[in-house]
């Protein structure tokens, strides 16, 4: 059943972008007190106890347009990848201060940070580009896989309460296994190095994950990170190229999960929770 719901909205979301107006109400829906996020799991976990007692195929086709509609509502798309176009356009055009003025308020990022340079700007949206697409799919994704729609509530918790330590826990879990298969997906050797630097345990889940998506990019990503002594049209070049690779890296990632899901269905591991 979550298999069939995820594809649906791969589908949907291919066809159908949500509107700024949905994407704003969906924000608002959700619960503001984390009393209230509690009552709503656990309404969510006994209407599951009572279908999987009373349950018959009628059910299912209701359960699966519950399931489809709760993340066509609360799901981001893969990752925001019609950003990457114009950052190219404009980074290759030497104009770096254009690209941050522009994504800064797109990603979320404060546009009075410190950047210095065009380096910094790159970082700091690579890094933040890379962060929403763990919270706003993969982190969804795997607690919807794992727990059906508590899960996803869950994860969106997560995403409000970040300071608290069972919400880091759950952030962190789909981080490291994202890490992973960017080692899988991406360039391996690369990746690896980064897996096994001994700095690597001083690093949050936020920095090492992004530490392993430079590395699966290539050996020349990973080693001018985070000091780089290219002159600045050879670091534009590359910087442009980094942005479409990332993105190239999350689709590959999200198509491996889902071809991992598809697998685990198709041999009956599944969690009874829709």
């Amino acid at each position: 059943m979550k298999f069939l719901a995820v594809m649906l909205l791969m589908i949907f979301g291919r066809y159908k972008r949500r509107s700024p107006g949905l994407v704003k109400w969906s924000a608002a829906a959700l619960p503001s007190r984390n009393r209230s996020w509690l009552l709503l799991i656990a309404a969510l976990v006994v209407g599951e106890v009572l279908l999987l007692e009373f349950f018959s195929w009628k059910f299912g086709v209701l359960v699966l347009a519950v399931e489809v509609l709760a993340l066509y509502l609360f799901v981001e798309n893969w990752s925001p990848s019609d950003l990457t176009g114009k950052y190219y356009q404009d980074w290759c055009q030497g104009d770096f201060e254009a690209s941050w003025l522009q994504l800064a308020g797109l990603l979320g990022l404060q546009r009075t940070d410190d950047v210095r340079d065009n380096q910094t700007a790159h970082y700091a949206i690579c890094q933040q580009y890379l962060y929403l697409s763990l919270t706003g799919f993969f982190v969804l994704l795997f607690w919807f896989i794992c727990l059906g729609l508590p899960g996803l509530l869950l994860a969106l918790w997560s995403n409000r309460a970040r300071q608290v330590w069972l919400s880091k826990l759950i952030i962190g879990i789909p981080a490291k296994l994202l890490g992973f298969t960017f080692f899988m997906v991406g360039n391996g050797v690369s990746a690896y190095n980064q897996l096994k630097n001994p700095e690597a345990k001083s690093w949050g889940y936020r920095e090492w994950l992004f530490r392993i998506a430079l590395g699966a990019l290539g050996e020349e990503s990973a080693r001018q990170y985070p000091l780089v002594t290219q002159g600045d049209d050879q670091f534009r070049h590359l910087a442009a190229e980094e942005i479409i690779g990332l993105n190239k890296l999350i689709r590959r990632a999200a198509i491996f999960w889902l071809v991992l899901l598809a697998v685990l269905t198709m041999m009956g591991i599944e969690t009874p929770f829709y």
